[in-house]
């Protein structure tokens, strides 16, 4: 009796660890961006994606002496599973303005402008990007690879706990003098970043710049279907030059003067 009574409970532990283990192939990564906007005023910032749509945001000082905005905090999530991985975003942009202080009672008004909307990227196996957005008004499917822009990262041995995973430290150097840091896991069963240019191995948790950090926030565990992390057969497949041609083009627009957004915000 008792050593069937012991056999049943080392059955259960066994199916419980199976079980738990079965659902940590599959959920969905919860990341939050925060933006330092006094940082980029006037400059540039590579955004949430594998090329990194553009983003230039020019202040213009604040309206009846308001302070300007601090940041801007975007919300996204990596859901996963067996067969692939899918990031977006998955809320809008909250602009934060310092409360209070002299002149405070205006309003600001930024012009941001952006080289392309919220893409959707799709993650595999063999370390291919499908990165899925609108370019012109026209649905555009851009390939890439996984970490293309950290050949030259420099590994460390330095490690930090995110979301409860151990993470490894890597620093990628930018052309411009400009570091990158990455922190990612490998207990995790995917190979997957927010940003997919910046990517050594695993899962990336965490990216950090002088203007910007992208942290994964939580995990939940949970079934995925894989049509919810396929990647879309609709839209134009371009070649990378034809993405930095229009991206060129866009840019030229820009300095012109079209094309921009422009968002007031009120205190």
């Amino acid at each position: 009796m008792t050593k069937q009574f012991f056999g049943i409970i080392a059955f259960c532990t066994l199916l419980s660890s199976y079980v738990f283990s079965q659902q940590k192939t599959a959920g969905v990564i919860y990341y939050d961006q925060v933006i330092d906007l006094k940082s980029m005023a006037g400059g540039q910032q590579q955004g949430a994606g594998g090329n990194g749509g553009e983003v230039r945001v020019m202040t213009f000082g604040g309206l009846n002496g308001s302070a300007m905005p601090e940041k801007i905090t975007n919300k996204f999530e990596i859901a996963f599973n067996p067969t692939g991985a899918k990031f977006q975003k998955s809320v809008a942009e909250d602009i934060t303005a310092p409360a209070g202080g002299e002149g405070s009672g205006g309003g600001m008004r930024m012009m941001m402008r952006f080289g392309g909307s919220d893409r959707e990227l799709y993650f595999n196996a063999n370390d291919k990007v499908i990165e899925s957005f609108e370019l012109n008004s026209e649905e555009v499917l851009l390939e890439s690879v996984l970490g293309s822009g950290s050949k030259e990262a420099e590994l460390s041995t330095e490690t930090k706990k995110i979301s409860g995973f151990d993470c490894k430290k890597a620093v990628v150097s930018g052309r411009n003098g400009s570091q990158t840091i990455i922190w990612y896991t490998t207990d995790l069963a995917l190979k997957a970043s927010p940003m997919a240019n910046f990517w050594i191995a695993g899962v990336v948790l965490g990216i950090e710049t002088d203007r910007m950090k992208f942290y994964a926030t939580s995990i939940e565990f949970t079934k995925i279907k894989d049509s919810e992390v396929a990647a879309p057969k609709k839209g134009k497949t371009i070649t990378q030059e034809e993405y930095q041609k229009a991206m060129e083009e866009m840019r030229a627009k820009f300095r012109n003067g079209g094309g921009e957004r422009q968002i007031r915000i009120q205190k």
